[in-house]
């Protein structure tokens, strides 16, 4: 049970410390907003450093497989690895769907400086309007929530909630029951004080916007996100059902033991407006510079955006609003059992890169000061470094 809660501890952590953090070329894919004209293709010498360097650190990972694609400035480069099921050979592509977690509170974050954009709501705004018994509400404020310093736990360190999870993992959870969870512990800190990476705060915010809209979270994020951009193959599901295509996700998290576990149809409202998002290579690579240009939300609301928790300003690192900044790119990983993503933006390139891995578990020999023991980040760190070698995202 103890290395069990270690591993939930550090995928929240690793998340923290991200942000703070297979076969040859393939064409775009055809699905969603990937289906307009593609970008001219890199130089080979380009595309031939790009695959030697994915190459490399698809190796220092267990990830069975993996979809890239890295795009600067009007050229593009997509490749995959490995399989979509381990002890198969069936190799991924970039139409594949895969869970997104914690990149889903990017969205949500959204949506909430969207409302802000409107008038509907200030970052000041205080939770006590839809929390009133929730401890300290007074004092906490919608920013608070969404750049982590409100000092609330997460649910995920709710011994009894993470019990019935890993007994149940196809389940159906209520957003409310979760968050009950979260704050039923002690808070890490007093409310402005510190930076504590928490999946209660998004449940949070997620229930704001709908009770300022009237709207259910999922019909806001199609009609305010999804659709304006296009990304046609992105949802925010109830059910275990994935879209096809789709690939398998593997995991080592249970309450038991560590054996690795097939998690593809795990439940997602164990992470609601966390980390319940299903997406698409093509659809990431738009969403990507979608939030790093500000462009849902505007130049003002951006600028509101961007502005980091202090205490989470360390070594080129930092949390602003539902949004990490790692040594210039603007960026967001997702961890959930089963699935690791992460997206990077950087503003000065025009560069995206977007990794997608069908597993959460750790790399081997990865755990040391400094580093996250995660495939995605590690990916991306060996991709950015090729394009931006002086602007690279902590591994």
């Amino acid at each position: 049970m103890k290395k069990t809660n270690a591993k939930i501890a550090r995928t929240t952590t690793a998340i923290v410390v991200a942000l703070v953090a297979l076969g040859g070329l393939i064409a775009p894919g055809a699905s969603g907003a990937d289906s307009k004209p593609a970008e001219a293709p890199f130089s080979p010498a380009l595309q031939k450093k790009l695959g030697k360097a994915l190459d490399s650190a698809w190796g220092e990972t267990v990830a069975p497989g993996a979809i890239v694609g890295v795009w600067v400035d009007g050229r593009g480069w997509t490749a995959t690895r490995g399989t979509t099921r381990k002890g198969a050979k069936d190799a991924p592509t970039v139409a594949d769907h895969t869970r997104i977690g914690s990149i889903t509170k990017t969205f949500t974050g959204t949506l909430i400086m969207q409302l802000v954009a409107e008038g509907k709501l200030k970052l000041s705004d205080t939770i006590d309007r839809w929390f009133p018994w929730v401890p300290n509400a007074s004092q906490i404020s919608i920013r608070e929530l969404g750049d982590m310093s409100s000092g609330i736990n997460t649910y995920t360190q709710d011994q009894a909630i993470l019990k019935r999870y890993f007994g149940a993992p196809r389940a159906i959870w209520k957003p409310i029951e979760l968050i009950k969870g979260g704050v039923s512990l002690a808070p890490k800190f007093p409310v402005g004080e510190g930076f504590f990476y928490s999946n209660t705060n998004f449940l949070m915010l997620g229930q704001i916007a709908q009770k300022i809209t009237g709207e259910p979270i999922a019909r806001l994020m199609r009609e305010r996100i999804f659709e304006p951009l296009g990304m046609t193959e992105t949802s925010y599901p109830y059910t275990t059902a994935l879209p096809e295509p789709y690939w398998n996700g593997y995991t080592n998290q249970n309450f038991v033991g560590t054996e690795i576990h097939d998690a593809t149809h795990w439940s997602p409202t164990f992470f609601s407006s966390a980390g319940q998002i299903v997406s698409t290579l093509g659809d990431m690579k738009v969403y990507a510079k979608a939030i790093g240009t500000g462009s849902l939300i505007g130049k003002a609301a951006q600028r509101e955006r961007l502005q980091p928790n202090p205490a989470s300003v360390a070594a080129g690192r930092e949390y602003d609003f539902a949004i990490g900044r790692d040594h210039g790119w603007i960026t967001h990983s997702g961890e959930v059992p089963g699935y690791n993503t992460q997206f990077g933006y950087l503003p000065k390139l025009k560069a995206t890169v977007v990794v997608l891995t069908n597993t959460d578990i750790e790399n081997p020999g990865r755990v040391a000061p400094g580093t996250l023991p995660a495939p995605a980040p590690t990916l991306l760190s060996a991709l950015a470094k090729v394009v931006a070698p002086q602007n690279v995202p902590t591994p």
